[in-house]
């Protein structure tokens, strides 16, 4: 069937066309970069999101590519893209957090309209974004100390819909490492709470912003919207193995002081094989972290700096890992 006018967020969208625009959330001085694309015929709402955190460009690269690129006279349904969600730490050059409050994005779900700016942040997209959406396509980055092996977050503690198409979604992207995820406190996560399908995708990092990231973020996000019928993407890649972990250990450390590690993402472990240490100014060491099962690197702290609760990494069980081929 022909779709309708689309009103969103104060703005009307003619059948077949692209507005693009500056949103501020609840009339503050606030900008988050919108592309409101309305297809021509009926179909599924697709969010694509990027600048959660603001030190991982390659997903801020990829919507402002999309965004030119996408033809809304070929698109059934509608795309919602949000260029970059922290515009204030992405311009601050901020690494993670939205600078005003420290709030963590993918952390401070449910919003709340009379709280910080970042649970502003969080009340406005609950309002005005989960709940116009069909599925929700978050793009992240390692940290700026921090290497990945890039990966795929879905949920699993979401209804038994919601974790399966996250799941199927998840499958047919080019990214083969598929990380099942217990949290419920991000944009992409708590929108599943909400009965809304989502995944949260990782690529890159170093705050770099590499052609090789965003441009394969782009194959990606051809591949969702053609698995929803929303975009026609001719050529299909050929299916790879998938790997499915079930169980992932996320290390932090007890110690702020220096950092040493030999490991790197991707690398085998036994258990009880060193990861790492931390180690005071003096050289003495505070403690050492080891792995507790047999896995596989993930994503690795490299940074020579750490704090008390920062991230060490993240570790894939091995024997909690499925395989497709």
């Amino acid at each position: 069937m022909k779709n309708r006018e689309w009103n969103l967020l104060g703005n009307k969208v003619g059948v077949g066309e692209k507005l693009q625009f500056i949103a501020h959330p609840y009339d503050e001085n606030y900008d988050i970069p919108v592309t409101l694309i309305n297809g021509i015929n009926e179909g599924k709402t697709i969010v694509i999101s990027a600048g959660i955190h603001s030190g991982e460009y390659p997903g801020v690269a990829a919507c402002s590519i999309l965004s030119e690129k996408i033809d809304p006279l070929k698109v059934n349904g509608r795309i919602i893209i949000l260029h970059c969600i922290n515009t204030s730490g992405f311009f601050a050059k901020h690494e993670r957090f939205v600078p005003e409050d420290g709030g963590n994005m993918n952390d401070v779900f449910p919003g709340d309209k009379n709280g910080t700016l970042s649970k502003r942040l969080a009340a406005f997209l609950e309002e005005n974004i989960i709940n116009k959406a069909d599925f929700i396509v978050d793009l992240h980055s390692g940290q700026g100390e921090q290497l990945l092996s890039t990966c795929i977050f879905f949920p699993s503690t979401g209804s038994e819909e919601v974790n399966k198409v996250s799941l199927e979604v998840a499958k047919i992207t080019t990214i083969n490492n598929l990380i099942a995820s217990k949290a419920k406190s991000g944009f992409y996560s708590y929108a599943t709470t909400k009965g809304v399908p989502a995944i949260l995708l990782e690529r890159g990092g170093l705050n770099r912003c590499d052609r090789k990231d965003y441009e394969a973020y782009i194959e990606d996000v051809y591949l969702i919207l053609d698995y929803f019928k929303v975009l026609d993407k001719n050529e299909k890649n050929s299916p790879e193995v998938k790997f499915i972990w079930r169980k992932v250990e996320y290390m932090t450390s007890n110690y702020a002081g220096l950092w040493y590690t030999d490991i790197e993402p991707g690398m085998m472990l036994k258990k009880g094989a060193l990861i790492g240490c931390v180690k005071d100014f003096f050289g003495n060491v505070l403690e050492e972290y080891r792995a507790v099962s047999d896995c596989r690197v993930m994503y690795n702290h490299i940074g020579l700096r750490i704090k008390k609760g920062g991230d060490i990494g993240a570790f894939g069980d091995l024997k909690h890992v499925e395989i497709i081929d």
